[in-house]
C-alpha cells in the first residue's frame, strides 16, 4: 500500500475516532457542525463512510428494563440449535435470537415467558444495558492496563458503583405514538425526523419532548470499531463474580464498545475483538502476547470471578421490535 493510501486511511480512521466521541456527548449534532469540528467540507461523505463501513453503529436506542418492557433471555444447549433457529424466526414474540458456540448453542429473547426446548444454562429478565465509552487506545495497551489492575486489585477496597441497573418494579407511561417513533428510530437516532411526522401526523413539539424523555426510558448508545466491525469476532462473555462493577470497570478499557447486561445473577459482556485477543493455540502465552481468554483465567485463579465462560456468535437475528 502506498503512502498516500496510508495517511489517506489513518486521516479517515481520526475521523471515524472524531465522530464517535462527538456522538457520544451529542448524538443528534447537525451535519454542517460536525464538519466545523473535523475541519472538512464533506463531513456528510465521511459520516456516510463510517457507518456504511461500520466504523460507527447508531446512535440506538434499547428500552430499559420497566414492568411495561420485560425482555425475558434465555441461554439454551439444544440437539438441534439451526432448526430452533429457524422455528423462532416465525416467533413474533421472539425479539432476537442467535446461534453461538461455548456454555450455550443458543440465545433467545422474547417478549413474553417461553415455554423453550433443550436445557436452560441461564434464564431470567434482562437488566438495562450499560454501554461504556470505548477509549482510545490500542488492543495491546487495553491488555496491559487490565492485567496491571487486575495485579493491583483488593476486595477490601472494592465499593459498587451501580453501572448496571434494573427497573423490574416500575412502570413507565408510553403509549401507541411513543411506540411508534422508538420503532421508527430504535437502529439510528438521526434519522430523518420528517417522514415519521408526516405518516403519522406528529408535531414538532411531540417529537421534542418525545426525544428529551427518551433517556428516561432506553439506553441511548454509539458503537464504536477502530478498524471496521467486520475486521472483529463478536464474542458474548458470561462472568459470576462479588465484584460486577470492577469487571465493568475492566473490560470498558476495551477499544471497540461494550455492551454489558445481567441476567439473573450473571453478568454477560457482548463485544467484538480482533481473532488474535481471544483464540490462542498456546494455553500460556507470553506476557506481552496476553489475550482476553488468559485475563479471565488471571481473575479467576484470584477470585474475582468464580466463573466465566465465552461463546462466539455465529449467526443472528433481530426483529423491528
Amino acid at each position: 500500500m502506498r503512502t498516500r493510501e496510508k495517511n489517506a486511511i489513518k486521516k479517515f480512521q481520526r475521523h471515524c475516532r472524531m465522530i464517535y466521541e462527538t456522538f457520544f456527548e451529542n448524538y443528534r449534532v447537525s451535519v454542517n457542525e460536525l464538519g466545523e469540528i473535523l475541519q472538512i467540507r464533506n463531513a456528510s461523505r465521511t459520516l456516510k463512510k463510517a457507518l456504511v463501513e461500520q466504523y460507527i453503529v447508531g446512535p440506538e436506542a434499547r428500552k430499559m428494563s420497566c414492568a411495561n418492557f420485560p425482555e425475558y433471555v434465555y441461554f439454551i444447549k439444544c440437539e438441534d440449535p439451526d432448526l430452533l433457529y429457524n422455528k423462532y424466526r416465525k416467533d413474533e414474540n421472539v425479539i432476537l435470537h442467535a446461534l453461538m458456540y461455548g456454555f450455550a448453542n443458543l440465545w433467545v429473547i422474547s417478549k413474553e415467558k417461553m415455554d423453550i426446548e433443550g436445557d436452560i444454562v441461564v434464564e431470567g429478565l434482562r437488566s438495562d444495558y450499560y454501554v461504556a465509552f470505548a477509549p482510545n487506545h490500542s488492543w495491546d495497551d487495553a491488555i496491559q492496563i487490565i492485567r496491571k489492575k487486575i495485579k493491583e486489585f483488593n476486595p477490601k477496597e472494592y465499593i459498587p458503583k451501580g453501572y448496571i441497573k434494573t427497573h423490574f418494579d416500575e412502570t413507565i407511561e408510553w403509549s401507541e405514538k411513543d411506540e411508534i417513533l422508538y420503532r421508527y428510530f430504535k437502529y439510528d437516532m438521526r434519522k430523518p425526523v420528517a417522514p415519521v411526522k408526516k405518516e403519522y401526523h406528529i408535531s414538532r413539539n411531540e417529537l421534542r419532548q418525545w426525544l428529551e424523555r427518551l433517556p428516561d426510558c432506553c439506553t441511548i448508545a454509539t458503537s464504536y470499531f477502530p478498524e471496521k466491525v467486520s475486521k472483529y469476532e463478536s464474542y458474548l462473555f458470561l462472568f459470576e463474580t462479588d465484584y460486577e462493577d470492577f469487571i465493568v470497570e475492566l473490560f470498558s478499557e476495551l477499544p471497540s464498545s461494550s455492551w454489558f447486561f445481567k441476567v439473573s445473577d450473571k453478568l454477560f459482556l457482548y463485544t467484538h475483538i480482533p481473532k488474535k485477543y481471544v483464540k490462542e493455540i498456546n494455553l500460556q502465552p507470553a506476557p506481552n502476547r496476553l489475550n482476553i481468554p488468559s485475563l479471565a483465567t488471571e481473575l479467576f485463579e484470584k477470585g474475582i470471578i468464580r466463573r466465566r465462560s465465552r461463546g462466539p456468535i455465529e449467526a443472528y437475528c433481530i426483529k423491528d421490535s
